[in-house]
């Protein structure tokens, strides 16, 4: 995971551009998955597909030769689908083609709203306010040399693993945002390890599906070409952003709030990550969830994030900030989501009245565990063959390995009947 963070998050990875296209064919070759393309222009849904980005050079100097901007010191530097321009320009002009931010001094901001606008014909530069405030010169020598055309394509990373139901959960994480190594990247960096993980696994009785690409346009990219089938398929997805980041890990609820993966998602948080929180749809990352989760899909989407940190949107989101042990964290959390998934099934008992738990070696002594032994007794009133592990966990709101590992303990006295089916058909 780090190797591709610290491999990517100088380059500049906007919507269609070069360097985002050779972090996707590298994962393409690392997953062996397949990419779409979808051609600069091309309407998806109500969207259209970016122009495709190349910059030369991006230089603002003094007229005595003094670099002050370098794009290729770092890719913040140049704002976002600047167009080309040569010159000698007035303090005064320069002044509405510089973006920097007054509450982070010595940090270089990124300016990325015309990234979304498909139209937009401006240049600027970012820099950071203490070199702002050095501008005291009254010109500017100003040389951008870049194209903005329709001459590239949109590459979105479709990683499909098929398991014994058609029914799937997909993830999803942004490959965009130049010179940053957490926003976007470091998410996508923890969804290609998960994957890797997965295609290692002999057999799945769920589909999944990993979608990566820029921000937005490759879930619009996608919805708008996949075959009806697969989107019909699509029972649950998860987006990822800002894992570790050296923040909390929490989650947001997909916006129906009671879905299958929401469920699951909300039990392994309470019972299994400390400190963790909870978010309304689209309160924590705010991310292409809006596309699947949105109108005419509406394919119940949860987010999974660290909090937001002080450094992204600036050049400080570096290597630095990256925190290995939250990443392995991050994928070991995914990995016991996938788990509950795929091990849950419903209980089915061959045995009527309470159990004799000490005769079959299952009995919780109440004096040193009173939770433990009033879970048992409530499980085993819910256990009634049509309630799963996971909706017996969630209406005792107690943690759904607890329930599963007792109901298997349960399996193998001969006591019960394990009833596996299709929870997300």
């Amino acid at each position: 995971m780090l190797s591709i963070i610290r491999k990517y998050y100088l380059s500049n990875r906007t919507a269609v551009n070069d360097d985002t296209d050779k972090l996707a064919e590298d994962i393409r070759r690392i997953l062996d998955c397949r990419i779409l393309e979808i051609t600069s222009g091309s309407e998806c849904l109500t969207w259209k597909i970016p122009k495709h980005w190349r910059v030369r050079e991006g230089l603002l100097e003094s007229l005595d030769g003094k670099r002050i901007v370098d794009f290729h010191s770092h890719p913040l530097h140049l704002w976002t689908h600047s167009v080309s321009y040569k010159g000698i320009i007035s303090r005064e002009d320069l002044e509405n083609h510089l973006f920097y931010d007054k509450s982070r001094p010595d940090w270089i901001p990124y300016h990325h709203r015309n990234g979304y606008r498909y139209d937009a014909q401006e240049w600027g530069f970012c820099l950071s306010y203490n070199v702002y405030k050095q501008l005291k010169d009254k010109e500017y020598r100003v040389f951008i040399d870049t194209d903005l055309d329709n001459n590239g394509t949109l590459k979105v990373v479709d990683c499909y693993l098929r398991g014994e139901y058609p029914e799937t959960i997909f993830f999803s994480s942004h490959i965009c945002h130049p010179g940053s190594a957490v926003n976007g990247l470091a998410g996508a960096a923890v969804a290609i390890e998960l994957f890797k993980k997965l295609q290692a696994m002999k057999k799945c009785r769920y589909s999944y599906r990993l979608i990566l690409g820029p921000q937005y346009f490759a879930a619009a990219g996608f919805l708008a070409n996949a075959q009806v089938s697969d989107i019909e398929m699509l029972k649950g997805g998860i987006t990822l952003n800002f894992l570790g980041n050296n923040q909390p890990l929490g989650y947001q609820s997909s916006f129906q709030g009671n879905s299958r993966i929401d469920k699951i998602c909300e039990n392994l948080f309470d019972h299994h990550v400390p400190e963790a929180f909870r978010r309304a749809y689209r309160k924590l990352i705010g991310n292409d969830e809006m596309f699947y989760n949105g109108p005419g899909f509406l394919i119940p989407t949860i987010g999974i994030g660290g909090l937001h940190h002080p450094e992204c949107n600036f050049d400080a989101d570096n290597f630095d900030v990256v925190n290995p042990d939250q990443l392995v964290k991050s994928t070991e959390l995914l990995l016991k989501i996938i788990e509950a998934l795929e091990s849950d099934f419903i209980p089915v008992p061959k045995f009527r009245g309470p159990l004799y738990l000490s005769r079959y070696g299952l009995y919780v002594d109440r004096t040193l565990n009173q939770k433990g032994y009033d879970n048992i007794e409530a499980i085993q009133i819910l256990m009634d063959g049509e309630n799963s592990c996971l909706d017996i966990s969630h209406e005792l709101g107690i943690d759904f390995c607890f329930v599963r590992d007792f109901c298997e303990q349960v399996c193998e006295k001969g006591l019960l009947e394990k009833e596996y089916k299709n929870f997300l058909n």
